[in-house]
């Protein structure tokens, strides 16, 4: 397969089975038995659909019976063989595929599910990530001494592609992905609420009734 090097499962799976699919008869698909033909085309589309941020809990459970499917009801070893990869890709990489389901691609390849964002607070307008971007999605003016008036510097969504190289250039680290702040709020730990009563459940009248305990009973005297 002379495509370039995927680190994101998702992307590899769906890469190869686009290349099964899309090749010559003679190394490729053959196109001859339906479950084969159709299983595998499903399958792309539903794992194109995952990756441009449109999953949902049910395309795992139609990846499973196309896999089962093609296994069962195709005719050659190619078929059966890409049904394995299919097969294989859901028990080993779980996690990943739930959380592209969920929008994140840990990864940074489904471009859909990763957003790079310049954070004007730290932006000091130095021009060094608009002349590094060889797409030119980046637009905004170079400040100039005494002037002002110009535009802030963004980032034309339709355009990036998510290279990284305004990372790597921007003094000031005030290029962001969003894929990442979305991780981190993933893993903040769960707060309790603390009521504002004693150990023993009383009223400590120094503060009002907190939400646990002010529809009970009132303590009566001496117990």
């Amino acid at each position: 397969m002379s495509q370039q090097e995927s680190k994101c499962p998702v992307n590899t799976t769906r890469a190869k089975l686009a290349f099964f699919y899309n090749d010559d008869p003679k190394t490729g698909m053959c196109s001859k038995c339906h479950p084969c033909k159709l299983g595998i085309f499903d399958a792309i589309k539903i794992l194109e659909a995952i990756q441009k941020g449109q999953g949902n809990a049910k395309h795992v459970e139609l990846l499973t019976r196309i896999a089962v499917d093609v296994k069962d009801g195709g005719m050659c070893k190619k078929g059966k063989d890409h049904a394995d990869i299919l097969a294989a890709f859901l028990s080993q990489h779980k996690d990943d595929l739930k959380r592209h389901i969920e929008g994140v691609c840990k990864h940074r390849e489904c471009a859909a599910l990763v957003t790079y964002e310049i954070d004007g607070s730290k932006c000091t307008m130095c021009d060094k990530c608009r002349e590094v971007c060889s797409d030119f999605a980046i637009e905004g003016q170079k400040k100039q001494p005494y002037k002002t008036g110009f535009t802030p510097y963004r980032i034309r969504q339709q355009r990036c592609t998510h290279c990284g190289e305004c990372i790597k250039v921007c003094p000031e680290n005030a290029v962001i992905v969003i894929e990442q702040e979305r991780e981190a709020a993933a893993k903040e730990p769960l707060r309790t609420l603390v009521c504002n009563c004693d150990t023993s459940g009383r009223l400590s009248g120094k503060a009002p009734a907190c939400s646990i305990h002010d529809m009970a009973e009132p303590a009566l005297p001496g117990k």
